[in-house]
């Protein structure tokens, strides 16, 4: 195997490690909390906590990659922390002690799947013959077999397997990291004591900001889809069947678009990227609230292939290219945070929104595609009118 093909494999396993874990978490941990005799209540409640932690943990914590702590050891202590923690769940019937367990458990979460972007997309820049798509693609095909295997799983051994899974995944992860990820100091450490103008290049210019903004507005605007879309399309007469079908599709297509446009990441600033991925989440959500028949539908599923990849290969490609290496580990907890704060904020408004307008819900998620390519039109007026400065932190 040819060296990049080898390392864009070794990358595609690191994705795919830890996407396992996310895979087997999302759709399952909620049964096993069900299995625990919590109310749906205090369920809603305990499925929120790992989203409020990544909108205060996850910038912070990255930001300990531009420093001595590096990418590496930031990813090997977050796996560990997953192994330690999760088999405690098995130790607990409080719902106390399940609270507090998920809450320190999601600070170890908050930093991979942001933490291998960040390896992901340096290791594009160092080496511009790998594809980025075809390497975060890799995490999308684990997600996707691990739901399926982990639903047989539960059928097959009840609930606490979950936790069990949880628990081996981060192996995985672990090992993963210690194969891919170099061991080595980040390129250029600030300290204290050095000139003003090196600390001034660290900082993130106008430009990035309103990427990161818009980026993570469009991905917030997936809101009241994962949180209602299955039960607006049973409420209308759809099969479990057909709803499985409809997510399907966008899982798929989602790849397909990974590994097709995957090399913008490293040969271009993602702009044109997240303006079509903004558009396509305005239009698929004011389609979607119109409640069309089961044949759009599964069109506006696989337009998951634009309002989400493409929105999010466009704004690694903005992170590659526009960040100063001094802050590029910020950079990406910053729009994980951002991303997280917009997708929670979302789908707690939705959940009001769809109990007064039902359907009416995904087209109040459009205004946030539209800002999102309004702030990407002033990007490309920006970038048009000075731009010798986009990525020099002015």
């Amino acid at each position: 195997m040819r060296p990049l093909k080898a390392l864009e494999f070794r990358l595609g396993a690191l994705q795919a490690a830890s996407f396992a874990s996310h895979g087997m978490y999302l759709p399952f941990f909620p049964l096993w909390l069900q299995s625990k005799n919590l109310s749906p209540t205090l369920i809603g409640f305990v499925v929120a906590i790992p989203i409020i932690v990544r909108i205060l943990a996850t910038a912070p914590l990255l930001s300990l990659a531009d420093r001595s702590f590096g990418a590496r050891r930031l990813l090997l202590a977050s796996h560990l922390g997953q192994l330690i923690g999760f088999p405690l769940f098995l130790l607990s019937d409080s719902s106390a002690v399940i609270i507090a367990l998920v809450a320190l458990v999601a600070v170890a979460q908050s930093c991979i799947i942001p933490g291998n972007d960040l390896v992901s997309t340096n290791a594009v820049q160092r080496h511009p013959g790998l594809n980025y798509g075809r390497i975060r693609g890799a995490g999308s095909v684990a997600f996707f077999i691990t739901n399926i295997v982990g639903g047989y799983l539960v059928g097959a051994f009840g609930a606490d397997v979950v936790i069990v899974a949880l628990t081996l995944i981060p192996i995985l992860g672990i090992t993963a990291t210690l194969i891919v990820v170099p061991h080595e100091e980040p390129e250029t450490t600030i300290q204290n004591d050095e000139p003003e103008t090196d600390k001034a290049s660290a900082r993130l210019s106008r430009v990035l900001w309103l990427v990161l903004i818009a980026g993570a507005l469009t991905q917030g605007s997936h809101g009241a889809l994962n949180a209602f879309a299955s039960i607006y399309w049973r409420s209308i007469g759809f099969s479990d069947e057909v709803i499985g079908y409809f997510w399907a599709a966008g899982v798929v297509a989602e790849i397909l678009v990974f590994i097709v446009l995957g090399r913008a990441v490293g040969r271009g600033s993602g702009v044109g990227l997240i303006l079509l991925g903004s558009a396509a989440a305005v239009i698929r959500f004011t389609i979607m609230s119109l409640q069309p028949g089961a044949e759009v539908m599964l069109v506006l599923q696989a337009m998951h292939a634009l309002s989400f990849a493409a929105t999010h290969i466009g704004t690694m490609a903005a992170l590659t290219a526009l960040a100063p290496m001094q802050a590029r580990g910020r950079a990406q907890g910053i729009y994980g945070s951002l991303a997280a704060l917009t997708t929670a904020v979302s789908t707690m408004v939705s959940g009001m929104i769809y109990s007064e307008v039902g359907a009416g819900v995904f087209a109040a998620m459009a205004p946030l595609g539209a800002i999102g390519f309004v702030l990407m039109l002033v990007v490309v007026r920006l970038k048009k009118d000075q731009p010798q400065s986009a990525g020099s932190g002015g």
